[in-house]
């Protein structure tokens, strides 16, 4: 396994498909490392326990997004910094990059913490899930700096064109997390509580492993601890890149988190169905999230090193291989709807609420491919804030808006009236995002002007 690459060089298809697919890989393992706690507690514990899981770590995986979007920052700076062979800012991005990150779990944990009871209000808990719920998220919270930790060190591979070792240090994680759960949860029947001490453990275990191949890798830099030294004019540029990333990937899972609030209004089985539903998205949608991903770093290495057209003809091929996928998946939530929650849950009335909200939300399946490769590639071109304001505006003038509207204007609205609201910010998002596109295609700016 090499520990860096050049993305710049080769067959497009070629090295698009060998560095995107251990991105599917990666996001496919770290799906199932999320949804093992889901399918565990659903096989051992009742339908609140799994209300409680679902919920708990749908605000997890909220916070997961707010690291994902800072540490993507520092993928596209290293990757511009590789592909412009200007080795010595690399160990400076990183150096900094550290000492921020390392700073922003700790006030995380601490906000989560003492906040804890004020979410689970807002999320509309239920009432029967609402004592495990909080030990989910409390335990959880105290390993937030696992998952810093692990997101920079895949960012800085991923930016060194490595997107192969961060898929077997998710890999290992996801092993021990599926055995820890069915110890703890299985055995010692701990429910959700169990589920949480379990992903917090796999997930220092995998830290450790990515710390030791960092630290005897043969890369441009030699990352030591000892030797960290924090930048301010680099710290600048990766919030600059990155807040509004982190904006934009923590507001649009609050959204959604609305969403779960409708659902979790709706009674424990609907609660349970659309959580499980949110564990199968995570399957769905990987594809696309993972051509996107992939797509950033090969877009910032294809920037510094000045090929403009190598970068557009990646968003083509990525938007291509990402509709494959998806155009699979709807077809099967149509015609097989039951099938996918069964996976999660085998209790009818929640097979019944999920089957429902499939049918209308599945259409998202055809869409995203084009909001996540877009969004993407203008990641990878710097324009971090065109494509944050953008989802922000679907998801906050479409999906929550009609969400709202149809779930308490129609008498008995279920799960099927709630699964439109997506779709429908995905189409909005979609014709902003094509128009400022051509936009600046047409006006020759899709570089940002500091790139």
């Amino acid at each position: 396994m090499s520990e860096q690459k050049d993305l710049t060089q080769g067959n497009l298809i070629t090295t698009l498909l060998t560095f995107a697919l251990p991105y599917v890989g990666a996001n496919f393992l770290q799906a199932l490392y999320g949804a093992a706690d889901l399918i565990i507690v659903g096989k051992f514990c009742g339908s609140s326990t799994v209300s409680a899981v679902a919920t708990g770590s749908q605000l997890l995986q909220t916070l997961i997004f707010f690291i994902t979007g800072l540490t993507v920052s520092a993928t596209i700076l290293i990757g511009k910094a590789f592909g412009a062979k200007q080795y010595e800012n690399i160990l400076k991005i990183i150096n900094t990059m550290t000492i921020c990150f390392i700073i922003a779990a700790i006030i995380l944990s601490s906000c989560i913490i003492l906040f804890k009871i004020p979410l689970l209000n807002v999320l509309q808990t239920p009432q029967e899930a609402f004592t495990e719920t909080g030990k989910y998220i409390f335990i959880c919270s105290l390993g937030l700096i696992f998952i810093f930790a692990y997101n920079a060190i895949s960012a800085v591979l991923r930016g060194l064109g490595n997107s192969v070792a961060p898929m077997y240090f998710v890999a290992i994680s996801c092993f021990i997390n599926i055995v820890a759960d069915i110890i703890l949860v299985g055995k010692y029947q701990m429910g959700a509580s169990g589920a949480a001490i379990a992903t917090v453990f796999s997930q220092a275990v995998s830290v450790i492993i990515g710390l030791i191949y960092i630290r005897k890798g043969n890369f441009v830099f030699k990352f030591k601890f000892r030797t960290i030294k924090f930048d301010i004019e680099t710290a600048k540029e990766l919030f600059k890149i990155g807040l509004p990333l982190s904006l934009q990937d923590t507001l649009i899972p609050l959204s959604f988190l609305f969403l779960f609030s409708l659902a979790n209004s709706m009674g424990v089985a609907a609660s349970a169905a659309y959580g499980s539903v949110v564990r199968l998205n995570a399957f769905m949608m990987l594809p696309a999230g993972s051509f996107a991903m992939a797509l950033t770093a090969l877009t910032a290495q294809s920037l510094g090193a000045g090929k403009l057209d190598r970068a557009v003809n990646a968003l083509k091929l990525s938007i291509l291989f990402a509709f494959s996928f998806g155009l699979i998946f709807f077809l099967w939530q149509q015609l097989f709807p039951k099938s996918a929650i069964a996976i999660f849950s085998t209790n009818t009335d929640i097979l019944n609420a999920g089957a429902l909200y499939l049918k209308t939300f599945s259409y998202d399946y055809i869409l995203v491919p084009f909001v996540f490769c877009i969004n993407g590639f203008f990641f990878g071109c710097g324009r971090t804030s065109f494509a944050a304001v953008n989802s922000i505006i679907s998801a906050f003038c479409v999906r929550i808006p009609v969400a709202y509207l149809l779930c308490t204007l129609i008498t008995g609205a279920t799960l099927y009236e709630l699964g439109i609201a997506t779709p429908a910010a995905s189409v909005l998002s979609i014709i902003i995002a094509v128009l400022y596109l051509f936009y600046l295609s047409k006006n020759k700016k899709l570089v940002s002007e500091k790139n």
